[in-house]
């Protein structure tokens, strides 16, 4: 017998095979949260799809989230609430704290949670374990290069020349959608930019309050902690012209050296160096059209999310139920009125979400002084539901 292995088949010969038999041939690109979401979904409910995804294996950068009840909702529906729970925190409290670091406000959750359902504290990673662990097989280190459209269908050309027709592209690879690019102009994408960004390290400290998310800003800086199982996520905050010359060890020591006594020096003082660190860019970015032809966009490739207000995934998870729900009742010939009914479901929801967002930002990325004195003052009277007013309306629509 013949040691020699047998060739790996194609891109395009793998999503061939993962799409016999299906009834809408549906190539989802992209396998974050939105795409896994999408996939796990449509796969419940007996269809068959296929999703490549452009890294090489399971592995994902990682970061902290908050899932909101708009995620969490989609969770029970995949009856994933009880893994949920084994591997996130409660989140009870919001805490804002001054440049000094005392507190100025503690905001309860409980007006939150107890009408739309519990705020959650996970890794991405394990939210994305548990959504690919429910969606089916996963192509990596696969993306696409070109996509041709007709009127009853879509040719696809992979990045190893291989090619498939499917139905539909979903383009839910991320704020800089390589799929978008291929059937969008650039100006149809309207990009964001805060002028800051920050580094996502992580800590072994111990919180007192692990049901609590607590952040301080001050002017020119800032720091968030975000307890998960086992650790807790830091986020050091600053104007990009600043993180750009430092990395996070070298920015962790200065902020370390401005931090008073009290959690937020304790908890980095415990931060883990072996642990790999993430650079976010604080900026985002708005799709004019969220569909052409065969082609659809979803969660960051439509909208991207800050993540000052912690409800991006949540609201990409939304948006791959409503997805769903209409490709459930679709079929190819009327593929677009489906998508048409989608974005007419979905975009005025994201984009005020996304508004709400970018409003939390322009009180959290300060750099004068004195705008940043008024803004601890005025926080002092700001209540929960208007921090996050237009939030809640989009879970009220829900």
């Amino acid at each position: 017998m013949s040691d020699a292995k047998m060739p790996t088949p194609s891109v395009g010969d793998q999503v061939a095979r993962q799409l016999d038999g299906a009834r809408l041939r549906i190539l989802i690109v992209g396998a974050g949260i939105a795409g896994a979401t999408l996939a796990a979904l449509l796969s419940q409910r007996g269809e068959r799809v296929a999703v490549i995804e452009r890294n090489k294996d399971a592995l994902d950068n990682g970061y902290m989230l908050g899932l909101m009840p708009l995620g969490g909702r989609v969770l029970n529906g995949l009856n994933l609430a009880a893994p949920l729970r084994a591997k996130s925190l409660a989140m009870n409290y919001y805490a804002m704290h001054n440049r000094r670091g005392r507190l100025i406000r503690r905001y309860p959750m409980a007006p939150l949670v107890d009408r739309f359902g519990s705020l959650d504290g996970i890794e991405r990673g394990d939210l994305l374990a548990l959504l690919r662990g429910a969606c089916g097989s996963i192509i990596y280190d696969a993306s696409v290069s070109t996509i041709a459209q007709e009127d009853d269908g879509a040719d696809v050309t992979f990045h190893d020349g291989s090619r498939t027709r499917v139905d539909l592209v979903v383009a839910a690879d991320g704020m800089h959608s390589q799929t978008r690019a291929l059937v969008l102009k650039p100006k149809e994408v309207e990009p964001f930019e805060t002028g800051w960004g920050g580094w996502v390290i992580w800590s072994k400290g111990h919180v007192e309050h692990p049901d609590t998310y607590r952040e301080l800003w001050a002017a020119g800086w800032g720091m968030g902690l975000y307890p998960v199982p086992g650790r807790v996520g830091i986020f050091l905050a600053g104007p990009d012209a600043v993180l750009q010359e430092t990395d996070a060890e070298s920015y962790a020591v200065a902020i370390e050296a401005r931090l008073p006594k009290g959690p937020f020096l304790d908890v980095l003082k415990m931060r883990d160096r072996d642990a790999p660190s993430f650079y976010w860019p604080m900026a985002d970015c708005r799709a004019r059209v969220w569909s052409r032809g065969r082609v659809v966009l979803l969660g960051d490739a439509a909208a991207a999310f800050l993540p000052t207000a912690g409800v991006g995934a949540s609201v990409a998870m939304d948006s791959a139920a409503a997805l769903a729900d209409e490709l459930s009742r679709a079929d190819a010939p009327h593929m677009g009125h489906a998508l048409e009914l989608y974005e007419k479901r979905q975009r005025h929801r994201v984009e005020l979400a996304q508004q709400n967002s970018r409003n939390l930002a322009r009180l959290m990325f300060v750099s004068s002084p004195r705008v940043a004195w008024a803004r601890d003052q005025m926080m002092r009277f700001y209540t929960l539901r208007r921090l996050i007013k237009d939030i809640s309306k989009v879970m009220d629509s829900a």
